[in-house]
């Protein structure tokens, strides 16, 4: 678990509170990554349609999508709870 979950939190009984009510909603977070990568899926379908480079200011809407495409990504990994992926020392 990344360690922007409960570096707000001083007291380590309610930081360990925090950590269980987060861990038993994981399948929510899970499922939240799913409509997350759909997103990020979308994203790169418009983004390889040829048209898209026949629009005025297209550069524009890259950046556009690729700002979105990053925090896509920093969300996801942010509610990823997978051990291997953390910065705890746990």
């Amino acid at each position: 678990m990344i360690t922007a979950w409960t570096k707000h939190i001083k007291d380590e009984q309610e930081k360990e509170k925090f950590r269980k009510s987060l861990t038993n909603s994981r399948w929510i977070l899970d499922h939240l990554k799913t409509i997350l990568t759909e997103m990020e899926s979308d994203l790169d379908k418009a983004e390889l349609n040829p048209k898209m480079y026949e629009l005025p200011n297209w550069d524009y809407r890259q950046a556009h999508n690729n700002g979105a495409r990053q925090y896509l990504r920093i969300i996801k990994n942010l509610i990823s709870l997978d051990p291997k992926e953390t910065n705890d020392p746990r």
